[in-house]
């Protein structure tokens, strides 16, 4: 063991060799690769880890269990055990609930510095869809009083900070740092519009995503203008938005794709013109990331970033399928200002990828085990 490492403990839900394919969380998944390189990585999964999985650059363990009462007390022995082996610096946590509160818990017993990553369902009330950590007493509570308690707490857009201070946070040292991606796989590429438009949508198909809203704003672009728009994803509400393009007689224009390994994403964007997104709620999302990387211009709801970078998007409020609609074919036929929006999209995404979130992330670690800045 480096004696001269600062040993992170993290602590995730899952999205860590879990999955189809162990997709995962890709994302989640590079940063803590990136971080291993830096640091000794022990991740701490509660959910179960794929058989077919093999870590790369730092320690995976499995304290996933179906009751939660076997699956704390999994993660408590092997905490414990590993720290006695280890001493571990810092310990984080990847969502408030259960992982982050877990962190300061743990913190407080070891005597441990916690950080708590905020990453959106824990900074979210939506009771119209059962969704959101904030909408009910308790979770609320647990939240608040976890980023209370922990030693730095890091959130991925302005957007979450504001529904947390919102429902009752105070502190005011919470980091914004997002989530980049990997700028060498998403590369910017200047094409012209195409004849028909090809308009692309990338998403799990759940509600939280508002494939509705979706479809509506698309019915209202394809009466303007030639159009075709792909969707990439599956989930529970795939039967019900398929019908819906029936309903609103425009399936002859969306081709359904399915889930799709995350390498092969971005031809799809090199390929697509617009980006739509129409999200009731994101923490940040990597697709808009990634679509402004590659110089796809971005369409949606004014949630995650498309609320913190309202230069870098076209974005209005949650559910206005006609207000999307027609932003959208206005900018459509505004080759100036499209142009300036996806310039300034792709030099964002190019100043903020994963290698900075990395950099970000390791220079919060290393202050929060030296604020002194003493030598370890």
């Amino acid at each position: 063991m480096d004696e001269q490492r600062l040993r992170i403990a993290v602590i995730i839900p899952g999205g860590i060799g879990t999955g189809k394919n162990n997709i995962g969380v890709p994302v989640m998944e590079r940063l803590v690769r990136l971080l291993s390189g830096d640091f000794d990585v022990t991740v701490f999964s509660l959910f179960k880890i794929n058989k077919d999985y093999t870590p790369i650059g730092f320690t995976l363990i499995d304290c996933g269990n179906s009751n939660s009462i076997l699956k704390a007390t999994t993660f408590y022995s092997s905490f414990k055990a590993q720290h006695q082996r280890k001493k571990f610096h810092i310990v984080h946590g990847f969502w408030a609930l259960p992982s982050g509160l877990l962190a300061v818990i743990t913190g407080k017993v070891f005597n441990i510095k916690s950080v708590v990553s905020v990453l959106g369902g824990d900074a979210i009330s939506l009771p119209e869809i059962n969704y959101g950590q904030l909408r009910t007493w308790l979770p609320r509570r647990l939240v608040l009083w976890c980023l209370k308690q922990a030693d730095e707490v890091i959130c991925l857009t302005q957007y979450l900070l504001d529904n947390l201070k919102n429902a009752g946070l105070t502190r005011n040292d919470v980091k914004i740092i997002p989530w980049g991606i990997d700028t060498s796989l998403f590369t910017f590429n200047e094409k012209s519009l195409s004849h028909p438009v090809k308009f692309l949508h990338i998403a799990n198909l759940s509600p939280v995503k508002d494939q509705t809203t979706l479809l509506k704003a698309f019915k209202i672009i394809a009466h303007g203008v030639t159009s075709h728009l792909t969707i990439i994803g599956e989930g529970s509400a795939e039967q019900v938005i398929k019908k819906l393009a029936n309903n609103l007689s425009i399936e002859d224009e969306i081709t359904f794709k399915g889930l799709m390994p995350y390498e092969d994403l971005a031809s799809h964007y090199h390929q697509a013109d617009v980006l739509l997104h129409t999200s009731l709620s994101e923490g940040q999302s990597e697709v808009v990331t990634e679509a402004m990387s590659c110089g796809v211009l971005v369409c949606g709801t004014k949630v995650g970033l498309m609320y913190d970078q309202a230069g870098c998007c076209i974005s209005v409020p949650v559910q206005n399928a006609e207000m999307l609609g027609h932003e959208v074919l206005k900018v459509l036929n505004d080759a100036e200002r499209m142009h300036t929006i996806k310039r300034n999209a792709c030099a964002w995404a190019s100043a903020h990828s994963i290698h900075w979130t990395t950099e970000e992330i390791s220079n919060l670690y290393k202050f929060l085990a030296n604020p002194e800045g003493k030598t370890h």
